[in-house]
């Protein structure tokens, strides 16, 4: 009796195995990226909406992206909320 084992099957699962974590570490990077960019866009549009909404409503002055930026940092830290991920 002869035992025949395919290596050429074993080396395209370990190719295709090897593609697929190639594939997911490029949607983490990706992620990791757009989630670096929304934490220096959101802050603009913070100060859009407060230049915008608050010195009308409550006589308050008009703040630059700095502050904003400073808001949005307090107020991530006094909610903690947490972001779920999906790459996690």
């Amino acid at each position: 009796m002869t035992v025949y084992f395919d290596r050429t099957k074993g080396a395209a699962e370990e190719d295709a195995a090897a593609d697929q974590e190639k594939e997911i570490k490029n949607k983490r990077d990706i992620a990791k990226g757009a989630e670096v960019l929304a934490n220096f866009t959101r802050p603009l549009a913070l100060m859009l909406l407060w230049n915008w909404i608050m010195p009308g409503l409550f006589g308050l002055v008009t703040i630059g992206y700095l502050q904003a930026f400073g808001l949005y940092v307090m107020s991530r830290l006094l909610f903690n909320h947490k972001e779920i991920s999906v790459y996690e």
